[in-house]
């Protein structure tokens, strides 16, 4: 019975991976209308003539998907059993962060192969799902909550993200509101981890969220500067900028991951060692 409890924190998340992918296809070729003009999208890749208008930066979200299913794969095999902490203690939070990440590939893929409106808020929603996640998992250790916490938080970030997602406001560097929200929620995120890192001294391998961190600095820095318009911007080019983005983006997941996972608190009287 055991056995067949862990291949659900595989299989869930797969089963995520291709539902969303199929309704994806779908999608586009329900709305593929081929273009007469080709010309630089908003991520500055032109677009083509064919099934996907941005090939490059749509495929480059396989990044996600693929780093979602390893997760899913190593919860599945309990190479992280020994640490104890909310993903190893769950099973609803060992399916539900993998098929989080899973889902952040057809949700930008959906707008890089259509620019349609669904397509631009199904990567938004993606978007806003992954933060709801990181700040509702942060508090949820942070006060030694239960998932009903957790999901009482999630679902009110999401809320707050979709009542204000169509306010006009833009500020440089950053851009418009899906950005600015992102921002503010890994900002809200950082503060308790910080609190659970310095304060708490909780046992946590915290050269995890550093690698998570030059990597997602990397990633953004690429971002800024390959938008339309910008130096790194190349329209006609194989090489994207926004697709080495999504790239390093799951990169980063994968290394937040190691992160949340490395935390043990088992003996809590050991705290401080191997935090490293």
């Amino acid at each position: 019975m055991k056995s067949e409890k862990n291949l659900t924190f595989f299989i869930i998340p797969l089963v995520v991976c291709l539902t969303t992918m199929s309704l994806l296809l779908i999608y586009v070729q329900l709305h593929w209308v081929t273009n007469t003009e080709q010309k630089p999208g908003g991520y500055c890749e032109i677009h083509h003539e064919g099934l996907f208008l941005e090939p490059i930066n749509t495929w480059s979200n396989l990044g996600f998907i693929i780093v979602g299913l390893i997760i899913a794969w190593q919860m599945m095999c309990g190479t992280f059993k020994m640490n104890v902490n909310v993903l190893t203690q769950s099973d609803f939070m060992s399916v539900f962060f993998p098929s989080l990440v899973v889902f952040l590939g057809p949700g930008s893929m959906m707008l890089h192969a259509t620019y349609t409106r669904l397509g631009y808020e199904f990567d938004v929603l993606s978007e806003y799902l992954l933060c709801a996640f990181l700040v509702a998992y942060s508090t949820q250790r942070l006060f030694h909550a239960g998932v009903k916490y957790f999901v009482g938080i999630f679902l009110l970030i999401i809320a707050v993200c979709e009542s204000v997602s169509r306010w006009n406001i833009y500020l440089p560097v950053i851009g418009g509101i899906p950005n600015i929200l992102v921002a503010v929620f890994f900002l809200l995120f950082a503060i308790p981890e910080i609190f659970i890192v310095f304060v708490r001294h909780s046992n946590i391998r915290k050269r995890w969220i550093l690698a998570c961190c030059i990597t997602f600095v990397a990633a953004f820095l690429i971002w800024y500067f390959s938008d339309t318009g910008r130096p790194l911007c190349s329209p006609t080019s194989w090489f994207q900028g926004h697709a080495l983005w999504h790239l390093l983006d799951a990169l980063a997941l994968y290394f937040l991951f190691r992160y949340f996972i490395s935390e043990n608190n088992s003996d809590q009287t050991n705290s401080t060692v191997n935090i490293f």
